[in-house]
């Protein structure tokens, strides 16, 4: 039902690029977007992991999520260990996986989350990492692609999702990842599958603005 076209595999291919991803997802819509994602992402043998001050698209997927969920207080590292420490004990026995959810600029405080100690724990625990760079792209790293280019973690980023809303004055986002994930989601993300996509000027305009962003920064 949500259509496509060349034009949107253009959009995401540029924006995929732009970040260093290697494919990438329109999204319609950011809340409801984030939302999808997570439930998509999630089985009931999983855990999810996030930070207390996560905007309420995140705390709202997370909502959908059958199995176990731990919070850790806002950028506590300490926190966040403590919990992944139960995490493990969990998945260990329901052989499912861990998803760590936080956020590269906090929309409400406007502080930065603590990436950079978040992807030194991955030697530690095995687990998935999603950022959501809503208020970090187009703003934060030396090209704008992110507050995960700002602190030099866009490799150990396993997902990475950011909106039009802020920087580029849109609607819609988008969520760059390896290949496969992309085509996972892509059958898997309910409200992009059961709704309409990105009006077409919308699309286009996009494309523009990356460019401006691209040659502004």
């Amino acid at each position: 039902m949500s259509g496509n076209s060349d034009i949107i595999e253009t959009l995401e291919l540029e924006l995929s690029t732009f970040v260093k991803k290697e494919d990438a997802i329109l999204l319609n819509y950011g809340y409801q977007g984030i939302l999808s994602i997570i439930d998509a992402l999630l089985s009931r043998h999983d855990v999810v992991v996030y930070d207390s001050e996560s905007h309420a698209s995140i705390v709202d997927g997370i909502r959908l999520h059958q199995g176990h969920r731990f919070i850790f207080a806002h950028n506590d590292v300490n926190g966040l260990i403590k919990q992944l420490e139960r995490a493990t004990k969990i998945t260990n026995k329901s052989n499912g996986s861990i998803l760590v959810i936080t956020e590269g600029v906090f929309g409400m405080a406007g502080d930065m989350g603590i990436l950079k100690e978040i992807v030194v724990l991955k030697k530690q625990f095995n687990f998935r990492l999603l950022i959501d760079d809503a208020h970090g792209f187009g703003t934060m790293g030396s090209t704008g692609a992110g507050t995960v280019e700002e602190l030099g973690v866009q490799d150990e980023v396993d997902i990475y999702f950011a909106t039009f809303a802020k920087s580029m004055a849109g609607i819609g986002a988008f969520v760059p990842c390896k290949k496969e994930v992309i085509k996972y989601l892509k059958y898997n993300t309910i409200s992009q599958i059961f709704a309409k996509t990105l009006p077409m000027p919308m699309v286009v305009g996009l494309l523009k603005r990356l460019e401006l962003l691209r040659t502004c920064t």
